[in-house]
């Protein structure tokens, strides 16, 4: 379990159902980066009023928290411990003998979808001795202060904006409850509401104390009531239960369709308030744990080492960042919500490495992604680059397109037959099916020179887009082998004999144009000039065929010969990262940072390959791109490109990146084993 402590700089992570938005509870006790009301690319950066208060009956008082904002309380705040292994995050602090902790977790639960997209947090607060055990947030409903309220209702507080409008959406309500609570406070001002200290308030924030005073002096604090009419109003309230472990759910519930998103959440389909939704968590929130860990420990291959099991588990966490989910069931995950909100984009390591977890344990979810491709694809054959920006309904040929990209429809083909052996889906399949041949057509049409390869133009027309590689790439190349291995078994599946006899054909010409030099496969014949560097990306196809069981791309030798020369020549170019292209003279190949820089979803893709193939010294790889992720406080937000002279990522740079998931590559197989058809 990875860990840090209050003393390191922020770090929280993600918590929040497919679809449903998420918060991050952090290692200083905060409640963090929330998106919970359709605001992926406006985060709110701190709930404001947030607390954990453990008020013990045989000793001192103090919060779950490292900073404080009072004016007197301050000493109660507490250094902190803080483990997060996804979707479960854990705080302990103690003060003077009394311990405490509180386990946060959303649940995540195979093939169980109403579960998995619940728009909630559950908190279990355990503390050594009997203690009042209370948690405060502040109402965040509605884009403008005014209007804001909070009304008690049987198990805690609702907090609602009657100011609010159809087209604000923030427009939504939330709720915080446990069981048999002992004190709510409803409603309260988090702002100072006295002379100097308001006057200091409006320079530097600083919170009000007085129901936290009145809770240490074993009194009750009263409670507001009506809406604010002023923007220095911010209604907070609290929950506090007595005990020793205790119970809480934080949920929300914001549905109103809006510009960036016009579509309503899944979860409406089964609640109509954020109310329903904290009671169902808290009624059934033993089994949903039980059932969230369930997948942590049968689905990751017990032979991989701890770190490397950790790190795959936390690597899912984008399924609360990144993840949209509509009313209909459709489903899409943001390239990087914040900096590039583009839905489900393809090629370059992107959604095909992200969704492994989807496909293994939602592969509904994957279905219905595919489907969206399959009725987006353009009339001559192409696939898009990605489904819309902040939409499921605008797909784009890609961010430097035209020209169209030459890595898109390889990689649909190579999806849909990933999806085919996970769930043995011959409807889907058969329905399918013509849109592959259409997407094969138009890839065929790409062999510009009649060499039995697609030919790239030089315009940066693939993932690698800042890159404006020409000629034959073995980068698509590689790919183009795979899909067409894929669409023949496809075609031996549904008995199209002719066209398998055709990919066959094909498929025998383009293996023998596939260049090597002896060593590894040339990055590409044409410009820039790449001074026969080593290209990572070469045998990216490779990876699609040992997770597909299809044949290899090319002779085997040559390929563990590639790899070997990946391990040496790219594996020591830095102390932090594998960068996607190095040369064996050390110098840079000075075309791009996408190429003397790492990607973090490769270089996890292909060392989980060639640790499959027996080479077990490509853990070191991964491990020291790992281990720079976590230095850096990058593991639940991983960046697409990490920079080699010095392990940073761009600033800014594409946050929560898709293709975070790719370390399932190393258990993809062993979790595929373990899950029913």
């Amino acid at each position: 379990m990875t860990v840090f402590t209050s003393d390191e700089k922020p770090i929280g992570l993600p918590l929040g159902g497919i679809g449903a938005g998420k918060v991050e509870i952090n290692n200083k006790g905060k409640l963090v980066n929330l998106t919970i009301a359709n605001n992926w690319t406006n985060p709110i950066r701190e709930m404001l009023g947030f607390h954990i208060f453990i008020k013990p009956y045989n000793g001192e008082p103090f919060f779950l928290q490292s900073e404080l904002i009072f004016l007197e309380l301050n000493k109660l705040s507490t250094r902190l411990r803080y483990e997060g292994l996804y979707p479960f995050a854990r705080i302990k602090g103690s003060k003077n003998g009394i311990n405490a902790e509180v386990e946060a977790f959303s649940p995540i639960i195979p093939s169980d979808l109403l579960n998995s997209s619940l728009p909630a947090v559950g908190f279990t607060v355990r503390v050594n001795v009997e203690s009042l055990i209370v948690i405060s947030i502040s109402n965040i409903c509605g884009m403008s202060k005014i209007g804001r309220h909070n009304e008690k209702i049987k198990k805690g507080i609702k907090m609602k904006n009657s100011k609010a409008n159809e087209y604000d959406p923030f427009n939504g309500d939330i709720t915080l409850i446990s069981d048999s609570p002992k004190v709510i406070v409803s409603q309260y001002n988090f702002h100072i509401n006295r002379g100097l200290e308001k006057t200091l308030n409006l320079h530097r924030l600083i919170e009000n104390e007085e129901p936290w005073k009145q809770l240490i002096l074993d009194k009750v604090p009263n409670s507001d009531s009506g809406e604010s009419t002023g923007y220095y109003y911010l209604p907070a309230g609290l929950v506090g239960v007595e005990g020793n472990e205790v119970s809480f759910v934080f949920a929300w519930y914001f549905n109103k369709p809006w510009a960036y998103y016009p579509y309503k959440h899944y979860y409406s389909n089964y609640f109509s308030n954020s109310t329903e939704v904290a009671e169902y968590f808290l009624d059934n929130l033993d089994k949903l744990k039980h059932k969230t860990k369930e997948w942590q420990e049968n689905l990751i291959d017990p032979s991989l080492p701890e770190w490397l099991k950790d790190a795959i588990v936390n690597s899912t966490y984008i399924l609360s960042t990144n993840t949209w989910l509509d009313e209909k069931g459709r489903f899409g995950i943001y390239e990087a919500p914040e900096i590039g909100p583009m839905l489900s984009t393809i090629g370059g390591a992107c959604y095909e490495t992200g969704s492994l977890p989807i496909v293994l344990m939602f592969p509904q979810l994957e279905k219905s992604t595919l489907e969206l491709f399959m009725n987006a694809m353009r009339e001559d054959g192409y696939v898009p680059h990605d489904l819309g920006l902040h939409s499921l309904d605008a797909p784009s040929d890609g961010t430097t397109a035209p020209p169209k990209w030459k890595d898109t429809n390889p990689t649909f083909i190579l999806m849909v037959y990933r999806y085919y052996l996970r769930t043995k889906d011959m409807n889907f399949l058969t329905r399918v099916y013509p849109y592959l041949v259409k997407a094969m057509e138009w890839m065929i049409k790409q062999d510009f020179n009649g060499d039995g390869l697609p030919e790239v133009e030089g315009s940066c027309d693939t993932g690698y887009d800042c890159v404006p590689m020409e000629g034959t790439s073995s980068y698509v190349a590689s790919l183009y082998i795979a899909s067409l291995m894929a669409l023949i078994e496809i075609g031996k599946i549904l008995g199209d004999q002719n066209r398998v006899n055709q990919y066959s054909s094909l498929l025998v010409k383009a293996k023998k144009s596939l260049q090597f030099d002896g060593k590894k496969f040339i990055a590409w014949t044409g410009k820039p000039e790449h001074y026969n560097a080593v290209f990572m990306a070469q045998i990216f196809g490779e990876w699609w065929a040992y997770l597909l069981d299809l044949d290899h791309i090319s002779d085997i030798n040559k390929i563990e010969s590639a790899l070997n020369e990946i391990y040496k020549i790219n594996g020591t170019a830095s102390k932090f990262c594998t960068p996607n292209m190095a040369r064996e003279d050390g110098k840079d190949v000075n075309i791009d940072s996408q190429l003397t820089s790492s990607w973090p979803r490769l270089v996890f893709s292909i060392s989980a390959l060639a640790y499959m193939y027996g080479k077990r010294e490509w853990l070191t790889i991964a491990k020291k791109e790992w281990n720079n992720l976590v230095n850096k406080g990058l593991l639940w937000n991983q960046p697409s490109l990490i920079h080699a002279e010095d392990g940073e990522p761009d600033n800014p740079f594409l946050d929560h990146y898709i293709g975070s998931a790719a370390l399932w590559s190393f258990t993809y197989k062993y979790a595929l084993s373990k899950l029913k058809v």
